[in-house]
């Protein structure tokens, strides 16, 4: 038996060169995702399988910026050759979750992949449109108390004879607090006879997850043009969803961190911060990036008198896991200041990919207070982050960011003063 595992490292290269060169074609950046933080390298693992996970990070057809999560496994078990792959489409769609907090649709079969899984408890009601291929095809759940009208506006006629008629034939979403997950596994097999990557199944994800992708966020800021604030027309449902009130592991993880969290109504009241409606926030920054689903927020001023939102967010899904956030947004000065539209970060490089258009200046200060930063309609975002196994940010952390927050503002300010000139 082969112990060092080196055919495995070698399918495991191959692979990787395979993805390098799929990224290169379709312009997408390639990088590692361990599979958990400190996971190990294949080098480092024992035995005669091994395995690694790769992001493929970059706009999708739709436009929407995700990453292309693959996983792959090699070896031999018992005489036999061991060659698995699952990809996955995770991305970042804040601008939701005042409308549609949680969005479930997968194949009604059994097996059907990762969207099998509903064990966090959380009330969910089934959905089911005037189209009986759909309804045949796929199981769809929501958040309970999800507001119909507006689920209707997004599953158009064409939407439902797309899902119903054209996608592969076990994809699958999973939209929950603003954090969409995709897939398509081919449970049924890998197409290669050799094993390796399937450039058609990735370009099969990628285009259906994309779309589904490109989907909500246009309906969503088909809202922005309204001349005022929209109603978040499932803010209740939001509150449940988004609330502490999950049960399976990401509960778990949830409830035995909380003792970790600083209060946050100790925090907030002598520095002068006011309760505000979190859907309501949400439905204020619809162009702004937002990294999470906002738990709960605050209304308040920094040292030089700027006023800003202090919300606490929570980021989850089946393959990230949960992260924890404390951001402060900030509405930017001048009249040009919606035109600045980035996000640059380097704790969370996996998640988004950084604009090239960011001032230096400005990124200099980010990265020295260690935060990350947005912008995007006429606001600004900073925050901090923790996954969830390290438990909830510190008071002393959030200080920290208040502190710098003038400064990063500032330097915002004048680059969208810059945007607006050139």
């Amino acid at each position: 038996m082969d112990l060092t595992g080196e055919k495995a490292i070698a399918d495991l290269r191959k692979c990787e060169d395979d993805l390098r060169r799929y990224a290169e074609e379709r312009g997408l950046t390639l990088r590692t995702d361990p599979a958990f933080p400190g996971a190990q390298p294949p080098e480092e693992q024992v035995g005669p399988v091994r395995h690694a996970v790769w992001a493929l990070i970059g706009e999708m057809p739709g436009g929407a910026t995700a990453r292309l999560r693959h996983q792959a496994v090699f070896g031999k078990v018992i005489g036999q050759e061991v060659a698995g792959h699952h990809t996955v489409m995770v991305t970042r769609l804040p601008q939701t979750v005042g409308l549609v907090p949680m969005l479930s649709v997968r194949p009604d079969e059994f097996g059907a992949g990762l969207f099998q899984w509903t064990g966090d408890g959380r009330a969910r009601q089934q959905q089911t449109f005037e189209s009986i291929e759909l309804d045949r095809r796929y199981v769809i759940e929501v958040a309970k108390g999800q507001d119909q009208q507006w689920l209707y506006r997004l599953f158009t006629p064409s939407l439902i004879d797309w899902l119903a008629s054209s996608t592969p034939p076990d994809f699958a979403f999973r939209l929950s607090s603003g954090s969409l997950v995709c897939e398509a596994p081919q449970w049924r097999g890998q197409q290669r006879l050799d094993g390796q990557v399937d450039f058609e199944h990735l370009d099969l994800l990628a285009e259906s997850g994309g779309k589904v992708a490109g989907r909500l966020r246009d309906e969503v800021l088909e809202q922005v043009g309204l001349g005022r604030v929209p109603v978040a027309r499932s803010g209740e449902a939001n509150a449940d969803w988004t609330g502490k009130k999950k049960k399976g592991l990401l509960g778990f993880v949830s409830r035995a961190l909380a003792g970790t969290d600083d209060s946050v109504k100790e925090f907030t009241e002598p520095r002068g911060f006011t309760p505000v409606d979190p859907s309501a926030f949400h439905m204020e920054n619809l162009e702004l990036p937002l990294p999470a689903a906002a738990d709960e927020v605050f209304a308040g001023k920094l040292e030089d008198g700027r006023p800003v939102d202090l919300a606490w967010m929570e980021y989850e899904n089946e393959i990230d896991g949960l992260r924890y956030y404390v951001a402060l947004t900030t509405r930017l000065k001048g009249a040009e200041a919606r035109n600045p539209s980035f996000w640059f970060d380097d704790q969370e490089l996996l998640a988004v990919v950084s604009a090239s258009g960011v001032d230096p200046d400005l990124a200099r200060k980010a990265r020295d207070a260690r935060v990350g930063i947005s912008a995007g309609g006429g606001a600004a975002c900073v925050y901090l982050s923790s996954d969830g196994w390290s438990g909830r940010i510190k008071g002393v952390e959030i200080d920290r960011m208040l502190a710098a927050a003038p400064a990063i503002f500032n330097a915002a300010d004048r680059q969208a003063g810059h945007s607006g000139g050139s």
